[in-house]
């Protein structure tokens, strides 16, 4: 299943929900780090967007969080909009 179909509680995950507001990150940020929140459904990650690094998070389940944050890792430095068009295998 592709990243951006992937979903918790019925909602899609992708994009992320970002700390800050910025419509064009997801078209055009690079991921640049991944970290899977301890005792949590979340997966934070951190984009470069125009100069800045923006925190945002993905909720997730168990069944895939291990698979999603192997992926997104695998994909560091990649743009956000090629990311959520990964496949992940669970």
């Amino acid at each position: 299943m592709l990243i951006k179909e992937l979903r918790w509680n019925g909602l899609l995950i992708w994009p992320p929900h970002w700390t800050e507001e910025s419509p064009k990150v997801v078209e055009h940020g690079l991921l640049k780090s991944v970290e899977v929140l301890p005792l949590t459904d979340l997966i934070k990650i951190d984009a470069a967007y125009a100069g800045t690094i923006l925190s945002g998070l993905i909720f997730s389940r168990e069944e895939y969080q291990g698979s999603l944050y192997r992926k997104l890792k695998e994909n560091i430095g990649k743009p956000l909009e090629e990311v959520g068009d990964l496949e992940v295998k669970f």
